[in-house]
């Protein structure tokens, strides 16, 4: 999602002092946002499969459904280490003022606008009441996917005063920072596991993700050599494999699918922690490699990522309307063929959305929206 800036510069700083502002090498980002996308249309196809709305808890459809579903949760944090990776370096020629114009291009219009259209949506579709779309838009959820345009840009209005903590903490103190508030996040999420505890509102959707905004800076600007791409790989099986065992021993404990599994799921529980940390090492490694690669066939490749790079945030917004419409039309079966018709609706859901943002990129004012 292209809802940040690409700095340019020389290779990832990795000095542990104050004042580390060198820019880190940002030529894999595309690729990175890309796959991120892809996952996120993805989890979205598969995801009443795992909640067991359309498969049973335990059948091959589900354990299908539940191992990909597991697999790619990691794209939101992504999307969230990459704005971070991105905005934190400090910039002495951009006070908050000029930051706060620019953002509000990239994720105020964006924001106000697809709020509206999936209330007004969600009231077409299912009758939503005036009182039940104050409550959505002022929880920041205004559909399942739009809390993330309330996350960023919380994390926007914090950025400035961040830049300055970059600037002059050392990097174990941004690591100790970022674990901290990495930590504050988990146990706010394993709190609201109790009954009336926890929730949060569209001014606090942000909090429990600046760990992730925090880290992303410190992963961007870390050596991307070998070791990195083993701890990576490391790190991603381990979360995953957590994520998997995890929410299906919780499933099986409770009988069915409940509050046990879905905090399996969530983007601060600790394997998610670790598969999100490790997709990202191991998307920077395939993108610089693929960068690095020369020739005809890469340079096409590389061409034909970065105009789906610029496409990602775009799909992002609309895939959600995309996908349930498709739904609507087709239906959907259960059991065994509910995977392969989420399969389906994945593949369409992201046809038909590239389609739709490219088209709406080249119409004036529709263009700022996406």
């Amino acid at each position: 999602m292209r809802v940040d800036e690409t700095p340019t510069g020389g290779p990832a700083s990795t000095k542990s002092a104050p004042n580390h502002t060198a820019a880190p090498a940002t030529n894999w980002i595309d690729l990175a946002r890309v796959c991120a996308m892809g996952a996120v249309v993805l989890v979205h196809a598969f995801s009443p499969l795992v909640s067991t709305t359309h498969a049973e808890l335990g059948s091959q459809a589900w354990w299908g459904a539940h191992i990909i579903d597991s697999a790619l949760r990691w794209c939101v944090p992504v999307f969230v280490m990459m704005s971070g990776g991105l905005l934190l370096r400090p910039r002495e020629n951009e006070d908050a003022a000029t930051f706060y114009r620019k953002r509000w291009a990239k994720i105020g219009i964006p924001l106000v606008v697809w709020t509206a259209a999936y209330l007004a949506w969600e009231w077409w579709r299912d009758g939503l009441g005036a009182e039940g779309a104050l409550e959505a838009a002022s929880a920041g959820t205004p559909s399942i996917h739009l809390y993330f345009l309330y996350v960023i840009a919380g994390l926007y209005l914090l950025t400035p005063f961040l830049r300055t903590v970059v600037a002059y903490t050392s990097r174990t103190g941004l690591w100790w920072f970022a674990g901290l508030t990495l930590g504050i996040g988990a146990a706010d999420q394993l709190f609201a596991l109790v009954d009336g505890v926890g929730g949060s509102t569209a001014a606090t959707q942000f909090l429990p993700f600046l760990g992730y905004y925090l880290l992303g800076w410190l992963l961007m600007t870390s050596d991307p050599g070998p070791r990195a791409l083993r701890y990576g790989g490391l790190m991603f099986t381990a979360g995953v494999a957590g994520i998997v065992l995890g929410a299906w021993a919780a499933a099986r404990a409770a009988g069915e699918w409940g509050t046990g599994a879905e905090y399996m799921y969530d983007f601060l529980s600790p394997p998610m922690v670790l598969a999100s940390v490790g997709a990202f090492l191991l998307l920077r490694s395939a993108g610089l490699k693929l960068a690095a690669i020369g020739g005809p066939a890469a340079h096409g490749i590389g061409r034909v990522v970065g105009v789906l790079s610029g496409l990602s945030f775009g799909v992002y917004l609309v895939h959600v309307m995309v996908l349930n419409t498709l739904r609507d039309l087709g239906g959907t079966p259960d059991g065994g063929a509910a995977f392969f018709a989420a399969c389906g609706y994945a593949a369409a859901t992201a046809v038909v959305s590239i389609a739709v943002v490219a088209v709406m990129q080249r119409i004036p004012y529709l263009r700022s929206t996406v």
